[in-house]
């Protein structure tokens, strides 16, 4: 059975109502996937600071991105002999994520569950940075995902 522990760093109980949906897009993920293990991931709501401080220490960057991810290296492969596999970790900034869905005129749900996923598909060896063809690749995915739960999300 897939697990996602759920880390409450920024106060707000709004957030409480992504965990339901975060649950099914990470199934919808495994079926476009074809992930038969069951998952564990966590996802944290940070606040700005914690924002600035990951995105400065891991990626070099000082600025409030809205999602950052950390796969879980296997290099010994010790998850193909089990029945479940842990893949990471998603750090999710919810004023950031008001932020970008104001600003990009969508919803704060569309925008939540679209930094769930995007975030997802890194930690499963996604990236959009490669190359226009990985770009196209990932958002098609992540727009595949995305329309099982209703959620019509235009890149900007």
């Amino acid at each position: 059975m897939d697990e996602i522990t759920i880390i409450y760093e920024d106060d707000n109980k709004d957030l409480e109502q992504y965990e339901k949906v975060f649950e099914e897009l990470l199934t919808h993920t495994k079926n476009e996937l074809k992930i038969d293990k069951s998952l564990m991931l966590s996802v944290t709501f940070i606040k700005p600071e914690e924002s600035i401080r990951l995105n400065t220490e891991y990626r070099g960057k000082e600025y409030v991105g809205d999602v950052i991810s950390f796969p879980i290296d296997d290099p010994m492969g010790i998850y193909e002999q089990l029945d479940f596999k842990e893949i990471g970790d998603i750090f999710i900034t919810y004023d950031e994520a008001l932020n970008k869905a104001k600003l990009y005129n969508h919803k704060i749900y569309e925008e939540m569950c679209w930094l769930f996923v995007h975030g997802l598909l890194h930690i499963l060896g996604y990236d959009h940075e490669l190359g226009e063809n990985e770009e196209k690749e990932m958002f098609d995915l992540t727009n595949n995902i995305l329309k099982r739960v209703n959620v019509v999300y235009k890149v900007v």
